[in-house]
């Protein structure tokens, strides 16, 4: 067994998850890339069943995420394992 360390910052970057957040956060881009993908799968399929019935306002959801990630406010500043994103 392997008592390495983990390192306590994520090869993640901050700008790079706010970005996909923005763009093509209601199709869960960030959540995918910082490692949370079960909650990334939930965010594709509210988007394909609620963005006709929302009216697109679901994109609003990655938008408001992504800024809050470029932002580095809580929860929003650590990757899925808990590193804090570069």
């Amino acid at each position: 067994m392997s008592t390495h360390p983990m390192p306590s910052l994520s090869p993640r970057r901050r700008a790079v998850a706010g970005l996909l957040g923005i763009y093509l956060g209601a199709f869960g881009a960030h959540r995918f890339y910082l490692g949370y993908t079960a909650m990334g799968v939930a965010q594709v399929l509210a988007a394909l069943l609620l963005a006709k019935a929302t009216y697109g306002g679901i994109f609003l959801w990655g938008m408001v995420e992504g800024t809050l990630i470029v932002l580095g406010a809580q929860p929003f500043r650590t990757d899925a394992y808990g590193r804090e994103l570069r």
